[in-house]
């Protein structure tokens, strides 16, 4: 069955009609795109530390510094991987709005769920991001250290991004709707839960010893 709606062309097949198997990929594509949207957010720390010439180690959740970093190189640090987060979520955006698939709906998904992760850690705790990652990001681009305007930036462009895809996929607000992004988040939840556990564990070992996370200064302790 395809929904039509006033106005539009024939929107992609409804969720029901989708295969078991179909339904599986697109769960994949999911859970592909969370993890890839949270190495390059590490990528994103990494680049301007090579930039100016700082060794670094980009892994799945987390990047390693491996020398000591000043005050102003470290600010950029920290806005590097905020940037890749934010490029990576306009990007998924912008592939979907192009295409309304569902696979590019499955990705926009996947790559939501490190803001989302932020959002979520903002409204329970406070801070979207712990250490001091989104002060030293606010920093750099001149905001105040200790505000909230990244957090605030990430919750209004999460709820603006989900408005702009529940308009264009043409979906039906409703609880089997409700049900879906709940399973997504829960699935997306574990995943970063996990990928940051096994993460820590191969690594840490091997890096952690010398490395600097970002968000720390030099003089600045978590």
């Amino acid at each position: 069955m395809t929904r039509t709606f006033p106005g539009r062309a024939a929107e992609r097949p409804a969720v029901s009609s989708i295969s078991r198997s179909a339904q599986s990929r697109l769960w994949l594509v999911f859970a592909v795109s969370a993890i890839g949207s949270a190495y390059l957010h590490e990528l994103g720390h990494c680049i301007p530390a090579w930039a100016h010439g700082y060794p670094a180690v980009p892994t799945p959740a987390k990047e390693y510094i491996l020398a000591a970093v000043t005050d102003p190189v470290q600010r950029v640090i920290s806005l590097g991987g905020i940037l890749a987060t934010v490029l990576a979520s306009l990007a998924a955006l912008w592939l979907y709005v192009r295409s309304r698939a569902a696979r590019a709906s499955a990705i926009l998904a996947g790559t939501l769920m490190v803001p989302l992760a932020y959002v979520v850690r903002f409204l329970v705790e406070g801070r979207g991001h712990d250490a001091t990652e989104f002060q030293e990001a606010q920093a750099a681009l001149g905001l105040s250290y200790s505000g909230h305007a990244l957090d605030w930036f990430f919750l209004t462009a999460l709820i603006a991004i989900s408005l702009a895809w529940l308009w264009k996929s043409g979906a039906r607000p409703g609880r089997p709707l409700l049900w879906k992004c709940l399973q997504g988040a829960a699935l997306g939840f574990v995943l970063l839960v996990g990928l940051q556990v096994t993460n820590n564990m191969i690594f840490d070992p091997i890096f952690g010893h010398q490395s600097r996370p970002s968000g720390q200064g030099p003089d600045r302790k978590p």
